[in-house]
């Protein structure tokens, strides 16, 4: 009974190192989702001179999984115009769907500022936003990912370490 006891301990304790790199990875890959969301936005404001509502409704039609739902609800928001104000219909779409993302709050920071001076500019100040907005995801996946490249083994081996410990400790 015992030996079943450290057994689950150190599978268990290994397991959460590989999640805690499986969570990184797949922020990475939505921060790489988010950039090509927003650069679809980009070329439809001002390459189609799409209304911000199309757009967002087009870019909705051509991202998956959370993002799309993000950038639906926002489109279904500026539609129905629930609040008067851009940046609160921004942050409701983000805030609802936040919990299917496995960003950081410094993320979701940096993505709300969008909304900041979305929707009331021309469009070329909107393009400036919105390259703003892509310059600092690109610089923040590019730092996560020289830092997920440094941790990802030392967050697996970690786990299988501290599972080992404690079944050491339990015997």
């Amino acid at each position: 009974m015992k030996l079943l006891g450290i057994t689950i301990v150190f599978i268990s304790c290994s397991m959460c190192g590989f999640i805690i790199d499986w969570n990184e990875n797949k922020r990475l890959k939505e921060l790489e989702k988010f950039i090509y969301a927003f650069e679809l936005l980009k070329a439809e404001i001002d390459y189609r001179l799409t209304p911000l509502q199309e757009a967002a409704l087009y870019v909705s039609h051509l991202t998956t999984d959370g993002i799309k739902k993000v950038f639906a609800a926002f489109a279904s928001a500026l539609e129905s115009r629930e609040y008067s104000d851009l940046n609160l219909m921004w942050e409701q779409a983000l805030c609802t769907h936040h919990g299917e993302f496995h960003l950081r709050p410094d993320d979701v920071t940096m993505l709300s500022e969008f909304s900041n001076a979305c929707g009331y500019l021309d469009k070329n100040m909107q393009k400036k936003n919105i390259d703003m907005l892509i310059y600092k995801l690109k610089e923040e996946l590019t730092a996560s990912r020289e830092k997920y490249q440094k941790h990802s083994k030392l967050n697996k081996y970690l786990g299988v370490l501290a599972g080992a410990c404690v079944s050491i400790f339990l015997i």
